[in-house]
């Protein structure tokens, strides 16, 4: 892999990461990947930057952070830190502030004359995205704090806790935790989220960061546990009882610990011996290694993806990892169990990258084996959807067979979570799928209620219900249709970005300067990408975008006449942009009575937005 596609491939796991519930690699892999880079070219650009800007698709403006929320240098094991203490050359008594570093979405609550102004992500540690609407969910951010009446940030992380009546689906809990803090309607769920503060941005609060900690504890505030340390001995006994028990017991989930020097009046005179662009010198991430353990292997189970990769998965006699039950875990491609030389019986080392994601990192019974002798039976020959003979592509077995039953029915359901159909779950294509009623995507727009009937467990209810969501579903402009097509980054914004606003524009598309250009080109490049765009334009119905300055900006509270998306589609229609939070830049809030007292009408009172009822805006 070149510089340039190591570059690309971080980029796009990084902007994932942040704005996506579905990753696309483990910390393990994206920290070995860093890792090659750093050996390759030291001195990259990508080095300087810290996270991403935020994606901003549920509407909330976005906050430029006027003290950067930078990531940290990182240490794998306890001589990194050991040479990173003789660095800072501080007197042997120093004291440290050690504490866990928790694995969730960073934050920042910003307050004034003692009063919350508005909360934000970290983005790319220079400019966040507003997500102001989650404080009237959770109590463990505060409407007014004593402690200061200046303009000062609390930060700290947004977190699911591991013993969370939340359900999850099986995702990891960060991946909800995004999912949560990103969803437009169902915010009522967000009471699930915690945050737990760790910093106090102003240090005339106190001189240092444990008592920082302690200021927001007395303030009623969730804060993080810590300890501090003078020696590398007490750092080591420290990380030692995190790896042997703590990381287990805490309710966050976790990804290493930060030690920082704890006295803040040196923290300026430290980041001046260094340039500070990614991270400060002052402070460091412990990552140590993932919690692991063994257990034997009881089979591989295939599965398709809409692409035609076989993916396998194994199984596993189940273990208990970091509080949760393992039974499987993705083994990426044919390559790699190849590679691990697996068969039944063998001793597998499970491990949870970056304490949440199953993962296999060996096989301890493959020791006395060779590639040369080895034969793998658990490998199969032929697809386990349609049967037809695999091949070899890269690092994955592929099928071929464009009519493939699993790989039409993955296409569908695709389709189905970018068009956000809801109500439509993978038992239902299947359902129609294996009926016969549906094969392509076009099928889904060609049902009616006849198709349904003798198809067990679908109800009238459910029958209108998927009927009509399909129906909805039908109308988007271009930017719509190709910001859901799955090419890596192609986002709305990117799209207005590289002023592409309808399909010729797309298709003529050719500038390779930025990486989500390159990425437009070579999804074009794919002839069955172009058969599924042609697919899909014969079913949509494709609307123009509208252009023309919007008429302003319109947020929602209360209970409205309609469906919080059906009113956003309205607002667009009569020419204003809708936003999800009351910031400095919104116009108007339209609210079920403007002499309530939700925390969203009271900022927007103090901003001087202007209130309009549903009635008078609406004219219903």
């Amino acid at each position: 892999m070149t510089e340039n596609e190591i570059v690309k491939k971080l980029t796009e796991a990084r902007t994932v990461y942040y704005n996506s519930d579905t990753p696309l690699m483990t910390d393990s892999e994206f920290d070995a990947l860093e890792d090659r880079l750093r050996e390759i070219d030291p001195g990259n650009d990508y080095f300087s930057t810290v996270g991403v800007l935020p994606e901003n698709e549920s509407g909330g403006g976005k906050i430029r952070h006027e003290v950067p929320m930078l990531s940290m240098g990182k240490a794998k094991d306890i001589s990194q830190i050991e040479k990173w203490m003789k660095k800072l050359s501080l007197p042997e008594s120093q004291v440290y502030c050690i504490q866990p570093k928790i694995d969730g979405l960073s934050a920042s609550c910003r307050y004034r004359d003692g009063k919350l102004l508005y909360v934000a992500t970290r983005g790319d540690g220079r400019t966040g995205q507003d997500i102001s609407h989650i404080a009237r969910y959770m109590t463990d951010i505060k409407e007014t704090i004593s402690f200061s009446h200046g303009d000062i940030e609390v930060r700290g992380e947004l977190y699911l806790p591991k013993d969370t009546n939340y359900d999850t689906k099986g995702k990891p809990l960060r991946n909800n935790c995004v999912g949560l803090i990103n969803r437009k309607e169902g915010q009522d769920e967000l009471r699930h989220v915690r945050f737990v503060a760790y910093q106090i941005s102003d240090n005339t609060v106190s001189t240092t960061e444990s008592e920082k900690i302690e200021v927001l504890s007395k303030e009623g505030f969730h804060t993080v546990t810590y300890s501090r340390v003078s020696s590398i001995e007490e750092i080591k006994d420290y990380y030692d009882r995190y790896i042997d028990e703590n990381r287990d017991k805490w309710l966050y989930e976790t990804d290493g610990l930060i030690v920082a020097v704890d006295d803040n009046s040196l923290h300026d005179e430290i980041d001046s011996r260094w340039v500070v662009d990614h991270h400060h010198h002052y402070a460091i991430a412990f990552k140590p290694p993932a919690a692991f353990r063994e257990t034997a292997l009881k089979d591989i189970e295939w599965q398709v993806s809409r692409q035609g990769n076989v993916v396998p998965v194994a199984l596993f006699e189940p273990v208990v990892l970091g509080g949760a039950t393992l039974e499987r875990a993705s083994l990426h491609n044919f390559a790699f169990v190849e590679s691990l030389m697996l068969r039944q019986g063998d001793t597998l080392v499970i491990e949870r990258a970056n304490d949440v994601i199953p993962y296999v990192r060996s096989n301890k019974s493959n020791r006395e084996r060779t590639v040369d002798l080895f034969s793998n039976s658990l490998l199969p020959d032929n697809c386990p959807s349609c049967g037809k003979r695999l091949t070899e592509s890269g690092v994955h077995l592929k099928c071929d067979n464009g009519e493939c039953p699993e790989q039409l029915i993955q296409k569908i359901m695709y389709w189905v979570r970018e068009a956000e159909i809801e109500q439509v779950s993978i038992g239902t294509v299947r359902a129609l799928f294996n009926s016969g009623k549906i094969r392509k995507i076009r099928d889904l727009y060609e049902l009616t209620e006849e198709d349904f009937e003798n198809l067990e467990g679908f109800g009238d209810k459910k029958i209108g219900n998927f009927i009509e969501q399909v129906y909805k579903s039908r109308e988007l402009t271009p930017v719509e249709l190709i910001s859901r097509l799955g090419i890596p980054l192609v986002q709305k914004k990117a799209l207005k970005k590289l002023n592409i606003a309808t399909i010729d524009d797309f298709l003529a598309f050719n500038d390779e300067t930025y990486v989500i250009g390159q990425n437009i080109i070579e999804w074009k490049n794919n002839p069955g990408n172009m058969d599924y765009l042609n697919e899909l334009i014969s079913v949509v119905s494709l609307k123009e975008e509208k252009t023309g300055e919007s008429k302003g900006t319109v947020a929602l509270t209360g209970k409205g006449p309609m469906g919080r998306k059906e009113l956003a589609v309205r607002l667009e229609e009569m020419g204003y942009e809708f936003v999800s939070s009351v910031t400095g830049d919104t116009d108007i809030l339209i609210c079920e009575d403007p002499s309530s007292g939700s925390s969203k009408l009271q900022k927007a009172v103090k901003l001087g937005v202007r209130l309009v009822s549903y009635e008078e805006f609406f004219s219903l």
